[in-house]
């Protein structure tokens, strides 16, 4: 799979002449397929590092214990599942990740407030 950028550029191009990358979640063997190429690409232009980025679009459940379900580009989970998931992305090289709560199923305001006690102490 060789990943181009949006109007064809290949990836060099993108490594060449952007500040990162900003990416689609996908399964974990893709994610790490890509994330090669990408350090292939930053180290063939030469750039060193440069971060590598992904949004994820997340409904974090009441209660921390519920496992993933499937919704559009993300899942539905308690927030024990959301730190696991968001640590294995971290393991694979992911420098950021952009959770968005468009799909939840509660307020913006609580998922926030659950994701400031419960998920951000996990990271540095």
């Amino acid at each position: 799979m060789l990943v181009t950028g949006h109007s064809g550029q290949s990836l060099d191009w993108i490594a060449e002449y952007s500040d990162g990358w900003l990416y689609y979640p996908r399964d974990f063997k893709t994610l790490q397929m890509v994330m090669q190429q990408w350090r292939e690409a930053l180290t063939k232009v030469e750039k060193g590092w440069k971060p590598f980025m992904q949004s994820l679009y997340v409904d974090i459940a009441t209660d921390s214990k519920v496992k993933p379900i499937p919704i559009h580009l993300g899942f539905k989970s308690g927030t024990d599942y959301l730190n696991t998931h968001l640590k294995l992305l971290e393991s694979h090289g992911v420098n950021h990740v952009i959770l968005n709560l468009k799909y939840g199923s509660r307020t913006a305001e609580e998922m926030i407030e659950e994701i400031g006690k419960k998920v951000i102490p996990h990271f540095s």
